[in-house]
């Protein structure tokens, strides 16, 4: 998924009751921990079995119905995320949660009118906190921004269109292309860095992956000295090691999300621009104290992971000239 269920990390306290008697009640709870183990750990496949298997226990789980949508939208099987927490509505339609759950889905497919519908409907419930109130109305604002800036993105890309099309100027240019990988990657990628003012700090590789931190010249980044850093790993994807992009990234985000969370920092994080292979993304932690420019370009072969970060918030040219880096890396 694109957009990551944030909530369900932050305010999701819908406690279990078992109702269920002997053996049943065991075996729920049996089924319901493993479960619960295996999402924590980040592994949604298992995790989606066992709280099925909990379910035919006890269908009527609030908290179960929840996770387990959440798994599946974590394992990107968006159909069966909303379908499960439509479920959960029907089940049990004063509840809060489940119509969050729908939002996000519905906000990471730019479905904003369906997402706004669900928060909406979610602020309006006496189940839902003061807390939780505020929050998701200050949201809602920030939703609807997002739309107007999405909806007049697309009809800049569409007016574009239609005036190449007049013009008789076809724009042949295609991202994927662009950062398709090579059929025998190395790991190796070539970057604009002006190596008078970068050097390698940082160099450790193996058949399977590989990593290279570039700091500035006079930071010892091999202590985390350092005001910048760029970062390029490479990771072989074989049959011991097997994911998508958007797990990889969601996994990624999620790790740096749960140090925010235990740690009660500040996170912000935004998809900057996705395609097929390929997501440049960017996060600030604990207030822009560190901020983080990224980009992912994935392939049954292989994924690449190349950071730019700074201790401190980007300025807009520090923006740009690191956006630019990232769109111009070239694959060996």
């Amino acid at each position: 998924m694109k957009f990551l269920y944030r909530i369900f990390l932050v305010v999701f306290t819908v406690s279990t009751v078992f109702i269920l008697s002997g053996c049943s009640a065991l075996n729920f709870r049996h089924e319901y921990d493993k479960g619960m183990k295996a999402y924590n750990e980040k592994k949604y496949e298992e995790a989606i079995i066992s709280f099925n298997n909990a379910l035919n226990y006890n269908p009527d789980s609030y908290s179960t119905l929840c996770l387990l949508g959440t798994s599946y939208a974590y394992n990107n099987e968006n159909k069966m995320a909303e379908k499960t927490f439509q479920d959960a509505i029907k089940l049990y339609p004063d509840n809060w949660n489940a119509y969050v759950f729908m939002g996000d889905l519905k906000r990471s497919q730019k479905d904003y009118d369906i997402a706004i519908e669900y928060y909406e409907t979610a602020v309006t419930l006496e189940s839902m906190g003061g807390r939780e109130k505020a929050y998701y109305k200050r949201l809602l604002k920030e939703i609807k921004s997002e739309q107007a800036s999405y909806n007049a993105k697309y009809q800049n890309i569409l007016n574009k269109h239609n005036a190449q099309e007049e013009s008789g100027i076809v724009n042949t240019y295609k991202p994927e292309e662009h950062s398709s990988i090579p059929q025998n990657p190395t790991g190796d990628v070539l970057l604009n860095l002006d190596m008078k003012k970068w050097e390698k700090a940082v160099e450790q590789k193996d058949e399977k992956s590989k990593i290279i931190e570039y700091g500035l010249k006079g930071e010892d980044v091999k202590n985390f000295k350092w005001t910048h850093l760029v970062t390029v790993q490479y990771f072989v994807l074989n049959d011991n090691f097997k994911t998508t992009l958007d797990s990889y990234f969601n996994n990624h985000i999620g790790a740096i999300e749960a140090v925010a969370k235990n740690s009660g920092k500040n996170f912000e994080k935004k998809i900057i621009s996705q395609h097929k292979n390929d997501i440049l993304y960017e996060w600030k932690f604990d207030n822009a104290k560190e901020s983080e420019i990224a980009r992912i370009i994935y392939s049954d072969k292989a994924i690449y992971h190349i950071h730019c970060a700074k201790k401190g918030a980007f300025t807009n040219d520090e923006k740009t000239k690191y956006l630019n880096l990232l769109k111009t890396a070239v694959l060996k």
